[in-house]
């Protein structure tokens, strides 16, 4: 088809990408969904299951990181992301326990995180 002719491709609305930056480790069974950026020297443990509805929560710095309008949900750079839990919210869950997948940050990358993504890469 020349130049000229061509038409955008149809993209769903809402459609925002995946972005994952430079030297950032995946443990195994992590999910990144639509609407994620992670930032570069992130570590994402495994079972870590992120979309753009989700929120993180930021121990280090006492935060909740969440998409914003059209901005994605961003990981910050050198975090290390884990999974946890919350709780449900209403009584009814209450009373029986129930809790929620929550991504947690717990600390940012040192010497020590480097190291240990340094032995699984030289596996």
């Amino acid at each position: 088809m020349p130049a000229g002719l061509r038409q955008a491709l149809p993209c769903p609305i809402g459609a925002l990408p995946v972005v994952v930056e430079d030297d950032v480790f995946v443990g195994g069974g992590v999910g990144i969904y639509e609407g994620v950026r992670v930032r570069s020297r992130a570590v994402l443990a495994a079972g870590v299951i992120l979309t753009a509805s989700s929120v993180i929560y930021d121990l280090v710095n006492e935060r909740e990181l969440r998409a914003t309008g059209a901005l994605t949900l961003t990981v910050p750079e050198g975090a290390v992301v884990v999974p946890g839990a919350r709780p449900a919210p209403g009584s009814w869950a209450h009373v029986r326990g129930l809790s929620i997948s929550a991504a947690v940050i717990v600390k940012y990358r040192d010497g020590k995180t480097d190291a240990r993504t340094a032995l699984e890469g030289a596996l």
